[in-house]
């Protein structure tokens, strides 16, 4: 199924005599299929563009064809290595003095790097497109997300609302349904993983969990227009997750045997063993104790040293909680002191990022 970006692309192919103009359409038509997850049609797409690319290509845009790779090597989860590709054709935009070309390198590594928890790389490069006057629509959506996100990952709310109606403007400028469809989900998610951890903290509001809801549900819906759309399973997986919350096991039962195994072959390894942590406790409420228990253990062995503390949170509060329910005292304030370790240990994180995001606006004079 297409979506309107890229029926607008191709009715501008169509209509495109200009060589060069041609090219650029097709790396725009190869970054769009990528974001689909059409990983052939985007490759033939990057190769079109290079075998059509006439000898007076422009610098820049024979440059944007390294662009789009690095683009494509991170839909296809090789993080590290798109992230070398990004830095290094960021560091030739800049010696070309390409500004649009830089806005596009800066805002991916914003979304890079935010990924990686690296707080003040992701936020340096999403304030530096922003203060980048010519930097394109697309370019400030991104920057506006991932700085959005940084923020409401820190706590910071309000800013962090300024920022997502700045990348929602964007995008209806962009008319871009691809985007939208990311900025609805990113959003989503969001509030769902604040509802999660209040409930956590034993301050769960009824309201939040059902605009979380609410919002999660208007993502998958728009992804299901689209017919195809990133970060479908993982609202799928997040909305179990409020069901949960609000007692539904049965509906949550349901939503984690239809999206589970596809998101473990997605390589989503974090918000699976979260799934796995959540299933094994609507398992135990409708009746299934040892197979709950034995799914709550497999979900604890999935942890280790690089899984965030958040997680660690989640997985050992289900399983103190398990084990209060089944008379298992001991065992079960062993698991809730270690959620209480891993909840401070969230909390300084957070108290760090806010750190590091204010220093990131000192320096940038905001």
């Amino acid at each position: 199924m297409s979506t309107r970006l890229l029926e607008r692309i191709e009715h501008e192919l169509a209509a495109a005599r200009d060589p060069v103009e041609r090219v650029r359409l097709q790396q725009d038509r190869a970054v769009a299929l990528t974001r689909l997850g059409r990983v052939e049609e985007s490759q033939a797409a990057l190769d079109r563009a290079r075998a059509e690319a006439p000898a007076a290509l422009p610098d820049w845009l024979a440059l944007r064809h390294d662009y789009v790779a690095a683009i494509q090597t991170y839909f296809a989860r090789r993080f590290g290595d798109a992230l070398a590709q990004m830095r290094d054709v960021l560091a030739r935009a800049l010696k070309l003095g390409h500004a649009p070309l830089v806005g596009e390198c800066e805002s991916a590594l914003a979304i890079f790097l935010q990924r990686e928890g690296d707080v003040r790389g992701a936020a340096r490069h999403a304030r530096a497109v922003l203060a980048n006057a010519v930097a394109t629509a697309e370019s400030r959506y991104r920057a506006a997300l991932a700085l959005a996100s940084l923020l409401q990952d820190a706590s910071q709310h309000d800013e962090a609302a300024r920022l997502y109606a700045e990348a929602r403007a964007a995008v209806e400028r962009m008319d871009d349904d691809i985007a939208l469809a990311s900025l609805l989900h990113r959003t989503a998610s969001l509030q769902a993983a604040h509802v999660r951890q209040a409930a956590a903290r034993g301050e769960l509001d009824e309201a939040a969990l059902r605009h979380a809801i609410g919002g999660l549900q208007k993502s998958i819906e728009f992804a299901q227009t689209l017919g195809e759309a990133p970060g479908r399973v993982l609202d799928e997986l997040m909305l179990a997750e409020m069901f949960v919350l609000q007692k539904r096991y049965d509906e949550a039962l349901a939503l984690y045997e239809a999206n589970l195994a596809q998101a473990e072959r997605d390589g989503r390894l974090v918000e699976v063993t979260v799934a796995l942590s959540d299933r094994a406790m609507c398992l135990l409420k409708t009746g299934r104790a040892e197979e709950a228990l034995a799914a709550a253990r497999a979900a604890q062995a999935r942890l280790d040293d690089a899984t965030p503390a958040e997680i660690r949170a989640i997985v050992h509060g289900n399983l103190a909680s398990m084990l209060q329910e089944l008379g298992r005292a001991d065992e079960a304030r062993e698991h809730a002191a270690l959620a209480r370790i891993a909840w401070e240990a969230t909390a300084h994180e957070q108290r760090e990022a806010r750190r590091l995001l204010a220093d990131v606006a000192t320096e940038n004079g905001q």
